[in-house]
């Protein structure tokens, strides 16, 4: 009949279990990165992402359970079997990303079923279907703490041993590009004042450094191979520079007329950017945005459009101005104020989310900048791991071992092939299972920002991969299947 059946509450409302984690309720703990079901036991594996708002966690303090978490659930009653969390209070929008995925391996001399649960962070869980347990040991470190007034972050962080993480999980110096010697002397003047090391949060005003805003693991997800016991999964190696500060908010009287800078807004920004200019979703806020660009950028970037925000419509001259002194703040009435705390928590709002880019716009980091990984289930191990997709421009000067941001995710045939793609290289590879060797490579019309499916027709074999490009890398947008037979 489609009429609901149950609901589960992810942020646990009043009198619900978990409640006691935020001291209040704020947005986020989405199941944005997928589901899997035992059909068998009837049991629903969802994954979560962050509280929200993200860098910013002085208005829901505490532990924010169920964000960050796997949490089993049963499928006929909604009834909570078990969860796990990850980041425990996340400032740093490490969500789980991808969709759990159910294993059974040869765990000291038994078969056991598990759910397997890639992060951001380049650590793989493995988790007992039933229990929740962990197969392996998880270690408990002492994170740092915050300076950010207001904000607690939590006092205890994981600290994965095993399974081996699949990507980088800390910056340091010793990670800066040394491509060329401009490219260092670019990256370590944005690192002059800036804060970096494990779980390091952010300080106000201040520049952090840190991986994982691509992860890691990404909505792609990874692949499992029953005969073998090894998962694979494709990953980013890309360093972000944040810093987070109070927006420069003012109280305008409501019976102000909009201004026309705040009317075009309204028209053709707010539904991505917010009607208070905090953002929505992944799109970045633009209060405090005097901090981080001026007039000309703006204007070029509303001319072509960048990542996932289009080129906008065609403004008169008199509505760029306007538009510019809106989001630019020069367009505030006199008797505006900015607004006292009156014993508040602060509201803290961040400069986007700006990658830590070299003077050619390569990662500012030391390559592999992104890898498809092979993990033994069994011993915890990498077997293998090597770079996925490739930066024309190095490549055409002989470096074509560097990896690059991906976001494709891989699939795995019985008959030992790993398929993958989501290279802004638009290719789609094979790789030997075994070995990661790369067997075969086949350009696509866009980029396939989605796992290969494989499928049989007819007796015969195939391989389709939607490739349609766009999305976060800012390929060619196209619409295409392609499919190969083998």
């Amino acid at each position: 009949s489609g009429a609901p059946l149950w609901t589960f509450n992810t942020i646990p409302q009043d009198g619900e279990y978990g409640r006691d984690t935020w001291s209040e309720l704020e947005q986020g703990a989405n199941c944005w990165g997928g589901i899997a079901l035992d059909d068998q036991r009837g049991i629903v594996y969802i994954a979560t992402g962050s509280p929200k708002p993200n860098f910013a966690g002085n208005t829901h303090l505490g532990q924010n359970l169920f964000a960050n978490c796997v949490i089993a659930l049963d499928a006929v009653t909604g009834k909570r079997l078990w969860h796990f969390q990850d980041v425990r209070h996340d400032v740093w929008d490490l969500d789980l990303p991808a969709p759990p995925i159910l294993v059974t391996i040869d765990w000291q001399g038994r078969k056991v079923d598990a759910v397997a649960q890639l992060t951001k962070t380049g650590n793989t869980y493995v988790l007992d279907r039933v229990t929740g347990e962990s197969l392996f040991p998880i270690r408990l470190r002492s994170a740092p703490v915050s300076t950010v007034p207001g904000e607690r972050t939590w006092p205890y962080q994981p600290d994965i041993e095993l399974p081996e993480p699949f990507s980088r999980q800390q910056f340091t110096l010793d990670d800066v590009t040394d491509r060329t010697e401009n490219a260092h002397t670019h990256v370590m003047k944005q690192l002059a004042n800036a804060a970096y090391g494990w779980f390091q949060p952010m300080i106000e005003d201040k520049p952090v450094a840190l991986y994982g805003f691509h992860g890691g693991a990404e909505w792609t997800g990874g692949c499992f191979d029953p005969k073998t016991g090894r998962l694979y999964v494709s990953s980013n190696h890309l360093p972000w520079i944040v810093t987070l500060f109070r927006p420069d908010e003012v109280n305008i009287d409501p019976n102000e007329p909009p201004t026309k800078g705040r009317v075009v807004y309204e028209a053709n920004c707010m539904k991505c950017h917010g009607s208070d200019r905090r953002g929505v979703g992944s799109n970045p806020p633009l209060q405090g945005l005097a901090r981080r660009t001026d007039d000309a950028k703006v204007l070029e970037l509303l001319k072509t459009g960048l990542n996932l925000m289009p080129a906008a419509p065609e403004f008169t001259e008199d509505e760029k101005v306007a538009l510019l002194d809106y989001i630019f703040l020069r367009d505030v009435p006199a008797s505006a104020v900015r607004p006292a705390l009156n014993g508040a928590m602060p509201r803290y709002s961040h400069n986007g989310y700006p990658k830590l880019l070299d003077d050619e716009g390569y990662p500012g980091c030391k390559p592999p900048y992104g890898t498809l990984n092979c993990i033994d289930l069994a011993s915890g191990k990498l077997a293998w791991q090597v770079p996925l997709g490739v930066y024309q421009d190095l490549a055409d000067w002989g470096d074509d071992q560097t990896g690059a941001e991906n976001f494709g995710g891989p699939s795995v045939t019985a008959g030992g092939l790993v398929f993958c793609a989501g290279a802004a290289d638009l290719k789609i590879r094979a790789f030997d299972a075994n070995t990661g060797e790369v067997l075969w490579e086949h350009p696509l019309p866009f980029g396939g920002y989605a796992p290969p499916t494989i499928y049989e027709a007819g007796g015969r074999q195939y391989v389709v991969i939607a490739a349609t490009g766009g999305g976060k890398l800012g390929t060619p947008t196209g619409d295409s299947y392609v499919a190969f037979a083998l």
